[in-house]
């Protein structure tokens, strides 16, 4: 079944049913350029309340959010109570509330839902895929020196590892060799990331490259590897 940007936008939010959550993640280990749709579609819902300018309050909106808010925290963690709402303002000229500060906690409430009903991703991704059962562990190497871990799975993938973060404001990217040219195949902020298929003979290369990436690299690779 094909994984639409719906299904990754509901994922980010923690709305699908278990069954379609364990397919989405799936989808989105196995393929990079849906992994960063994903991460797209987080920082466009972080982001959102900076796009909206003050409003005036509608009529209930405190007690609506407020309780909304119970309602999404009870969902999440129901021995936990949410302070009652803030009585409602005396008579008098319309007051003003910057809505960003209503969605971020809308956005927080989600979140908090997100974090409780979903299984936590394990933190530490290297001993988690060096654990797996057939894994097949390999340094990597680059000018003599020890840059990381090549991690081969028995269903094919493999994960690239790196034993530091990329420099500040700037990402790792994943290439292909095909035909002797470069071909994206990621990027990733972390220090890992995942070959969908990893086949025999197939060279791998990792630059440094500006935050979303490139066309094609704009540096020296830090690392050289055929599989």
């Amino acid at each position: 079944m094909t994984t639409t940007r719906d299904d990754i936008l509901s994922f980010a939010l923690g709305q699908l049913a278990p069954a379609d959550e364990a397919r989405v993640r799936a989808a989105l280990e196995a393929d990079p350029a849906l992994m960063d749709d994903y991460h797209a579609d987080l920082a466009a819902l972080h982001a959102l309340p900076d796009e909206l300018p003050p409003q005036a309050v509608p009529a209930g909106a405190e007690e609506r959010l407020m309780a909304r808010l119970r309602r999404e925290q009870a969902h999440a963690r129901p021995n936990q109570v949410l302070p009652a709402a803030p009585p409602a303002p005396a008579a008098g000229p319309a007051r003003h509330l910057n809505w960003r500060l209503m969605l971020m906690s809308v956005v927080a409430a989600l979140t908090l839902g997100v974090l409780f009903l979903r299984p936590q991703p394990p933190q530490d991704l290297l001993s988690q895929y060096s654990a797996a059962p057939g894994a097949q562990v390999q340094p990597l190497t680059a000018n003599g020196q020890d840059v990381g871990q090549l991690i081969r799975l028995p269903d094919g993938r493999a994960y690239v590892h790196l034993n530091v973060l990329a420099p500040e404001n700037r990402v790792y990217q994943l290439w292909r060799i095909e035909d002797g040219k470069p071909v994206s195949a990621g990027v990733f902020d972390g220090q890992g990331i995942v070959i969908a298929r990893a086949q025999a003979g197939q060279t791998v290369a990792v630059s440094v490259e500006p935050v979303g990436g490139s066309e094609q690299p704009t540096t020296t690779p830090i690392l050289v590897k055929q599989l």
